[in-house]
């Protein structure tokens, strides 16, 4: 289901055909690249029906999400090498329920990197090492895994 006008259900209708496109995609949940800032490692996890905030999930997707953070953090540390993964999800700007998640740069951490990443700092943009991390990242979670939870 998609809702007219909604960016990010126009944008996953367009990753299917785009490299890397979907990093991840289960049954109600899609991973992808974060989709405003090109910062090494990070991602958008995504429903992949139209919702709202998390309270418009079903208890299907509910379930799902929980072990999908924990195994997309997991991944985001094995392959960047950071110790911590951030999470975050405003939903103002695009209400379709979604979260970002990533590392901080080791020289950047906390609320200062999270503010960093909010602006859009070109600082933080890096576009080559973004999809070099991004395709590793595809790699790991479909290593011995067939794409589902």
């Amino acid at each position: 289901m998609t809702s007219d006008g909604c960016v990010l259900c126009e944008r996953a209708a367009e990753l299917g055909a785009a490299d890397p496109g979907w990093l991840l995609r289960t049954g109600h949940w899609g991973v992808s690249m974060h989709p405003a800032m090109p910062a090494p490692g990070w991602v958008a996890v995504q429903t992949l029906r139209h919702t709202e905030g998390l309270a418009a999930l079903d208890g299907t997707e509910s379930a799902e999400l929980g072990p999908l953070l924990a195994r997309l953090s997991a991944a985001v540390t094995r392959v960047t090498g950071s110790q911590r993964v951030y999470t975050y999800s405003l939903g103002e700007n695009s209400p379709h329920t979604h979260m970002l998640l990533g590392p901080p740069r080791p020289d950047l951490r906390g609320a200062a990197f999270i503010t960093g990443l909010l602006r859009r700092e070109a600082s933080l943009a890096d576009d080559t090492a973004t999809l070099r991390v991004a395709r590793e990242l595809a790699g790991e979670l479909a290593a011995g895994n067939t794409n589902t939870i």
